[in-house]
């Protein structure tokens, strides 16, 4: 699924580009006090977010700042008499900092330690056993440094308790070659160690993270992709449709009524009716245009597809999705079938417009978008056609654990013996993913099979190659098991060289990591013609 912009612990949002790193790292030694440090995060040359690091006698503060995830994290550490860790505080902002989203406390009670946490008005507690060298926040690199500078030199085993976790995982640094290594479950972090301290460098090569400590006293320079420029979804001087912004109601079948925020394009020529799309995006909070600011702040997707139906002839109707944007209503509780709700709403207000074709109606979906496709159609045997961009065919579970648990354990620089060892935390990592909230437990057992063999309207399958959070293969699956209900228009493209966004892969591996540094985020000329031809010849009366 796409990345997101969200709180921490997912609706949706299948990986996260800056991985989740250390923080509040503590060993039994004394703190030395320190002025403040500045490390600055690069991805593939591109600054993606920075932290800042303030010893104190009794602790130590940390202030991570990452606009890819739309993510701020102050946290602060404290120690007891003797250097070990007492306790921790943990707030979670948006990027710009001017909204709170958690808050999240540690207290080392003897072996237990006693958690409290705030997630939008929802608190929660919880006593777990052990005695924990740290508590990880979402965000935070220059702990890693703080790890192998407080090891001194000696490889050492850490305990430390993620933040929103039930248990404690090892942690490990170890020392050669005049260097550093910090390892969290498949992360293995490298810093220069001379003289028993780190240098000013911090590589996280999984991630293709580096972070530089800054030099250059106040003239740091603004870092970009805190705040969200306005959207603007108008047709634009000389454009082929019409832009019309709208608002769809949605009547849940439990709740409060709410609305979304839409546009609807339509072409200038033909009509008076027109046949449509409606577009479904992917996992995560996202605009009409599937927009992925600040991660690729170009990337529109929808409104390239939207204006290439436009001259195809056919309309779309593109919305915020729930909660987001101009859309009113509540996601925290919501689940795919429920976001699937969301389309019906859109497709029963479009066939009572007069200047729709009602019969003429097509769905298309991208990643999450591309298992809620299948779901609404084969529940709406009136509709036309459906469009399924990158949708998985396996249930969240062996999704999660291709992309939490073997995906790292692939790491050619592993034994056996560590792969063995990482394992079991790995897995543990990804099932407390999918216990999150609503939305990852509906996820972790929905087989997008079931509803694909019930599919019967024409339907085109389109896939990236090298795809890596939505494997090739399982258009293959998704197709077959449509085929196997009885579907006799069912047409499969994978694209040669297109990644999960359906851009040209500048590695040719699909790598998530390399997204921040993708330059051309237009989708090719020939995907959006394979989408155009296809609606075309079976939405036009």
């Amino acid at each position: 699924m796409n990345t997101k912009q969200q709180d921490p612990g997912p609706k949706r949002g299948l990986h996260s580009v800056v991985v989740a790193l250390i923080a509040g790292m503590t060993a039994a030694a004394p703190v030395r006090a320190q002025q403040p440090g500045l490390y600055r995060w690069f991805q593939n040359g591109m600054e993606v977010g920075r932290e800042t690091v303030r010893r104190l006698p009794d602790g130590i503060e940390f202030s991570a700042v990452v606009p890819l995830a739309n993510l701020k994290v102050d946290s602060r550490t404290s120690f007891d008499a003797t250097g070990r860790f007492a306790g921790f505080e943990g707030r979670v902002f948006n990027a710009a900092g001017d909204s709170l989203r958690a808050t999240y406390t540690v207290r080392q009670d003897g072996d237990t330690l006693r958690v409290q946490a705030d997630r939008r008005g929802q608190a929660s507690a919880q006593v777990i056993a052990g005695r924990a060298d740290a508590v990880i926040p979402p965000q935070s690199i220059a702990l890693f440094a703080l790890a192998a500078e407080r090891a001194a030199g000696r490889d050492t085993m850490y305990r430390m308790l993620p933040m929103g976790a039930d248990s404690l995982i090892p942690v490990s640094a170890r020392f050669g070659a005049d260097s550093a290594f910090v390892t969290f479950g498949p992360l293995v972090v490298k810093t220069a160690f001379r003289d028993g301290r780190p240098g000013p460098v911090i590589d996280v090569p999984i991630s293709h993270v580096r972070a530089e400590l800054w030099s250059g006293g106040d003239s740091v320079p603004p870092l970009a992709g805190l705040h969200r420029p306005a959207p603007d979804y108008s047709a634009g001087p000389g454009a082929p449709f019409t832009a019309e912004d709208l608002r769809v109601p949605v009547r849940p079948a439990a709740g409060d009524s709410f609305s979304l925020a839409c546009t609807l394009t339509r072409p200038k020529t033909g009509g008076p009716r027109f046949p449509v799309v409606v577009t479904a995006t992917g996992s995560g909070m996202e605009d009409r245009d599937e927009n992925l600011w600040p991660l690729v702040p170009a990337y529109r997707p929808f409104r390239d597809i939207a204006e290439r139906l436009a001259r195809a002839g056919i309309a779309v109707l593109r919305c915020d999705d729930r909660s987001f944007g101009g859309s009113t209503g509540r996601a925290d509780s919501a689940t795919t079938a429920d976001f699937a709700d969301d389309v019906r709403a859109q497709i029963a207000w479009l066939r009572a417009r007069p200047d729709i074709l009602p019969r003429n109606i097509a769905v298309l979906g991208h990643s999450e978008g591309g298992i809620i496709g299948p779901m609404v159609a084969a529940s709406d045997p009136q509709l036309a056609a459906l469009v399924v961009m990158a949708g998985s065919a396996r249930t969240g579970r062996e999704v999660l654990h291709y992309q939490m648990v073997e995906r790292p354990l692939a790491d050619t620089t592993l034994t056996a013996a560590r792969r063995d060892s990482l394992r079991p935390a790995l897995e543990r990592q990804a099932e407390g993913f999918l216990a999150a909230n609503p939305w990852t437990r509906f996820f972790a057992d929905y087989d997008p099979k079931t509803a694909a063999r019930q599919v019967r309207q024409p339907t085109l399958i389109l896939q990236g190659a090298v795809d890596r959070q939505v494997t090739a293969g399982q258009a293959d699956t998704l197709a077959q098991a449509m085929r196997q209900g009885g579907n006799r228009d069912v047409t499969l493209r994978v694209f040669p060289g297109l990644n999960h966004l359906f851009l040209v892969s500048p590695s040719g591996t699909g790598d998530p990591a390399e997204y921040a540094a993708l330059r051309e985020v237009t989708l090719p000329r020939e995907v959006l013609d394979t989408i155009a031809t296809w609606l075309a010849a079976r939405l036009h009366p």
